[in-house]
């Protein structure tokens, strides 16, 4: 079994603002990629771990990766959007076969026994990703300003990553999505475009992102 891991950290952090990028942000006295990095090269599974980074941070990623002895870790430019990123990654990996996983680099709390699971699926369906369940009540609005209509919960999951795909189904998938410039914000609505169903396990609650300063304190 082959799996390959591509972290994408090749996004600009408009929304928690500052001059660094959420990666390299500090959490406990390290940076926030350090953590997932830490973790997916814990997994025995695991044979290669490729990071997505924006060309500008390269100075400061390399030198993440020898104070930390990621001497394994490789890397690639990431594009102007998300897809190109992914799309990217996906053509720099030495294993263009397998599994590969998808993950957020703003998500550092990811754990090995999640990681478990969704390789786990993923060999099962080839395409796999964690959730957890809606816990509040969920208003659909078309303007912004008043309720249209209350949704039901029960249906509803929030999606994390990592997502795990069999490598020829998502680069198929991914290259139909950038002939067509399709825009996605995860790679399992790749899987919708063609058809494809998804499987869900079960996630992790603090398996969070870090979007805002509120959710880095």
């Amino acid at each position: 079994m082959i799996v390959s891991v591509i972290i994408v950290a090749a996004g600009s952090s408009k929304r928690l603002g500052g001059k660094l990028n959420k990666p390299y942000l500090h959490i406990n006295g390290k940076p926030a990629l350090y953590y997932s990095l830490k973790t997916f090269l814990a997994v025995k599974s695991v044979k290669e771990v490729l990071v997505v980074i924006r060309e500008k941070d390269e100075n400061i990623f390399r030198k993440l990766l020898k104070k930390y002895k990621f001497f394994s870790v490789k890397y690639t430019f990431g594009g102007a959007e998300r897809k190109d990123s992914v799309l990217n990654g996906l053509n720099a990996l030495e294993n263009k076969k397998g599994i590969v996983l998808i993950h957020d680099a703003a998500r550092p709390f990811v754990s090995i026994e999640l990681i478990g699971r969704v390789i786990k699926a993923a060999l099962r369906y080839k395409a796999a990703i964690p959730v957890i369940p809606v816990k509040d009540t969920v208003k659909y609005s078309t303007c912004g300003s008043f309720s249209d209509k209350t949704l039901d919960r029960s249906k509803l999951f929030l999606a994390q990553t990592p997502q795990g795909f069999d490598f020829e189904l998502l680069m198929k998938a991914n290259l139909k999505a950038s002939a067509k410039n399709i825009m996605f914000t995860d790679d399992a609505m790749l899987m919708e475009l063609i058809g494809k169903k998804t499987a869900l396990v079960s996630g992790g609650e603090d398996n969070i992102k870090i979007t805002t300063k509120a959710d880095l304190q």
